[in-house]
């Protein structure tokens, strides 16, 4: 097969990585402690997820978690929501290290957001959306999310109907 240079792209294609913004089912298929590429900074844990549109049950691709150790207040709100939306109960101390033997195979719900780039061109990743809450349990889903209804539905199917009509 031949190639014709004059058909190349120019410039990198986003590879349908950009999830569009807005809250989906995540599943932890893979976790591992990772070494920044700037000198100096601490390993971080990065969670693979396989991402799925909550109402649809469309597949939207691969997602990864990032979460750090830090004194920083929104990092560390960050990771307190995510061990509490995978369902873990950790009191006391314990290393960041010791997450990725906890969480493969948990499921929780991610606020997604493409992310804004300082040159002014087009996302080419989603990131965790930290203007919202970030991480949900899936049964403790916000109930003015469309998509709460749907998971409240399926994951409680004799609970009453959200739709109540009068005859």
């Amino acid at each position: 097969m031949s190639i014709n240079m004059n058909s190349l792209p120019g410039e990198k294609p986003s590879m349908n990585s950009v999830i569009p913004k807005g809250n989906y089912h995540a599943k932890v298929i893979k976790s591992e402690m990772k070494t920044p590429k700037t000198p100096g900074r601490p390993d971080y844990l990065s969670a693979e997820c396989n991402i799925t549109d909550p109402v649809s049950g469309a597949s939207m691709g691969k997602f990864w978690i990032n979460l750090y150790e830090s004194d920083a207040q929104l990092v560390r709100y960050q990771l307190g929501r995510f061990i509490k939306a995978v369902g873990l109960n950790i009191t006391g101390e314990f290393e960041l290290k010791d997450l990725t033997k906890m969480i493969n195979g948990r499921e929780l719900m991610v606020d997604i957001c493409p992310e804004e780039r300082k040159d002014g061109g087009a996302p080419q990743r989603s990131v965790v959306d930290i203007s919202a809450d970030c991480f949900y349990p899936i049964q403790d889903m916000k109930e003015e999310d469309p998509s709460a209804v749907f998971m409240n539905a399926v994951s409680a199917p004799e609970a009453a109907p959200a739709v109540q009509m009068n005859y």
